[in-house]
């Protein structure tokens, strides 16, 4: 295990900057998950990390050492990749062992008997002379995982390893995953584009958008507290209205071009100040009196059955809104209801 500093990283492929002057520290056994879109620089940054790519510019330190111009095999890093790349003409034990024996001067009983202790960890005892192509996806996910593990990394990469699953296999992948490094604690840094995964796994989650760092926080404060509109818009669902806010006998009011909304507001913008409003749709509560607050008239738009949500668009003052609530639909299309926005904030465009 060891901590991470990553500063002022760079990275540029011809006139695309990938990676633009990010800064991180990890802590020791800390989760960080580097979650952004397609382009964001992510992966770029994730490789830069494990020694594939050479940044331009910034330091890299593991443990304190510098990383940057060591070449991948001395960074004692372990990498799971989207693509496992198991070897699938040899067993389960063979695939593990490939890099133990390529890397140490182990006898064959240490090497088996780390192999029986890794499998074990990762649920798969017994599955030593098991054949790769007759393993289901899960399992080679973990035979992938046993193999980076049992080399005994000081930090351990994830390159979005649980995107070519199912939904349901993929949500048991990622809840081993975060039991195993709770158990194991070794340091983890996980790029992905999914941001359930990002939320539900991490100590700490750093957001890129164009190669730059827009929000690193804890989960729970990225999707409270987004502070800018594309955090806000990529993290889950936002409704966002544009306009100014002024405050005025001791009420702040929200004005846009479809009208001007009073509304309860923790933070003063200032008079007349610039402002994005968002409202989470799970915020927008329909017919419900329980709350405080201004309360609107609103005609829903459609209705949209999820399982267990369902989606609403609702029409306010000539805006559309999107609604979420739990269960069943209870509205239909062309309906009135009143509409009450139970928690908003303020971000940058």
């Amino acid at each position: 295990m060891a901590s991470v500093s990553i500063t002022n990283l760079r990275k540029a492929y011809d006139d695309v900057v990938a990676v633009d002057d990010v800064s991180i520290d990890i802590d020791d056994g800390e989760f960080v998950s580097i979650l952004g879109p397609s382009g964001s620089g992510k992966t770029t940054m994730l490789k830069s990390i494990a020694g594939f790519v050479d940044p331009e510019g910034g330091s890299i330190t593991v443990a304190d050492e510098e990383m940057i111009g060591l070449p991948p095999e001395d960074r004692n890093m372990g990498l799971v990749f989207q693509r496992l790349a198991l070897f699938p003409h040899m067993s389960v034990f063979d695939n593990v062992a490939f890099g133990l024996r390529h890397r140490e001067n182990l006898s064959e009983s240490e090497i088996e008997s780390r192999i029986e202790e890794i499998l074990d960890i990762v649920s798969l005892p017994g599955y030593e002379d098991r054949n790769i192509q007759n393993l289901s996806g899960g399992e080679q996910q973990r035979v992938a995982l046993a193999r980076v593990l049992v080399l005994e990394p000081d930090l351990l990469l994830y390159d979005e390893p649980l995107s070519d699953l199912d939904r349901q296999l993929r949500e048991q992948m990622r809840r081993e995953i975060r039991d195993l490094h709770d158990r194991l604690g070794i340091t983890s840094i996980y790029v992905t584009h999914n941001q359930r995964e990002a939320l539900t796994l991490s100590d700490r989650v750093l957001v890129l958008h164009e190669g730059e760092m827009v929000r690193c926080a804890p989960p729970s404060e990225i999707y409270s507290d987004p502070q800018s509109s594309f955090c806000a818009d990529f993290v889950g669902d936002s409704n966002f209205l544009e306009g100014t806010f002024d405050r005025t006998n001791g009420t702040v009011t929200f004005r846009d071009d479809t009208g001007s909304f009073s509304l309860p507001f923790a933070d003063d913008p200032g008079d007349d100040a610039p402002g994005v409003l968002y409202i989470r749709p799970e915020d927008i509560k329909l017919n419900d009196d329980g709350g405080e607050g201004e309360v609107f008239e609103g005609t829903i738009k459609s209705t949209v059955h999820l399982g267990s949500v369902t989606e609403y668009q609702v029409e306010v003052a000539d805006t559309e809104f999107l609604a979420t609530d739990l269960g069943a639909p209870q509205y239909s299309e062309g309906e009135t209801v009143t509409v009450r926005f139970d928690h908003y904030g303020l971000v940058e465009a």
